[in-house]
């Protein structure tokens, strides 16, 4: 297979398995046609296409929860990395790490108002089925405590760059986005199956205030990592982000992430709004 076939091959790959059957033999000799493979510029407006085909399945009827859901599982990945990154300058950018605190938390209640409906239908009992997805994070947890206890037993006494400490730490991470993963699939299923009358206002709001509280925590988190530039340099080139990485790197990871889930959460509230 040439390597134009590959590519070709690979972006289609991006699309989902539905779009793919329908449109794939026609996209893929389109692509073919235009020379993909030297041209960059499609390369990229191809993969952008393949998100907007992603985020339209999110955003779909079926699932109008979906999108938002994943947004605040990327958030909490990207705040538990903050948090670690932070936990050693408890003295620098109060002000701002106040900020981020104060954000999430109106994330968390704004998921909250989201959930409620939902939550009030299971109780009283009319959606007996969506019990077993409730389960799958409880399940998910309880695993991820045992990997833990393990990876942690498996580091002791080694060094933080050490191969043991390094294992123990992508196990524990890979592992705890999968118990993310795991809980953002099962709320997805449970809203998906529980006959929820909530009055479209209800919903567009708790919506675009979970987007507004993530946008305040990235830019509080990006005030954060420029003001202990600021405060101290050599910190903020030393080595001491994640498991003793650069400390630079891993707050553009963090930024990274959270403007990601700033921006799925903004393109949720839009469409969440414009449906009320």
């Amino acid at each position: 297979m040439s390597s134009d076939r590959r590519l070709v091959r690979a972006l289609l790959g991006c699309y989902p398995p539905a779009w793919r059957q329908r449109y794939g033999e026609e996209y893929a000799q389109l692509l073919c046609d235009l020379r993909v493979h030297r041209r960059p510029r499609l390369m990229v407006d191809s993969l952008l296409g393949a998100a907007r085909v992603h985020g339209g399945l999110l955003m779909s009827t079926r699932s109008p929860f979906a999108l938002p859901i994943w947004a605040a599982a990327l958030f909490t990945a990207a705040g538990i990395g903050f948090a670690k990154l932070a936990e050693d300058f408890s003295g620098v950018a109060t002000t701002a790490h106040t900020a981020v605190i104060v954000a999430s938390a109106v994330v968390l209640l704004a998921l909250a108002a989201m959930a409620a409906p939902a939550a009030a239908v299971l109780v009283r009992g009319r959606a007996a089925g969506a019990w077993k997805y409730v389960a799958v994070p409880l399940v998910a947890a309880a695993a991820w405590y045992g990997v833990v206890r393990a990876a942690t037993a498996m580091a002791a006494g080694h060094a933080v760059h050490s191969g043991p400490n390094v294992a123990a730490f992508a196990l524990i991470a890979v592992t705890g986005l999968g118990v993310l993963a795991a809980t953002a699939w099962a709320a997805t299923r449970v809203l998906q199956r529980v006959p929820v009358a909530a009055a479209g206002r209800l919903r567009s709001s708790a919506v675009t205030a979970m987007a507004i509280g993530m946008a305040g925590a990235t830019v509080a988190v990006l005030v954060w990592g420029l003001r202990v530039r600021t405060t101290d340099p050599a910190v903020f080139h030393s080595s001491q982000g994640l498991l003793a990485t650069s400390f630079t790197f891993s707050w553009i990871a963090v930024v990274i992430a959270l403007c990601a889930a700033s921006v799925l959460s903004a393109v949720a509230a839009r469409h969440h709004l414009t449906a009320a």
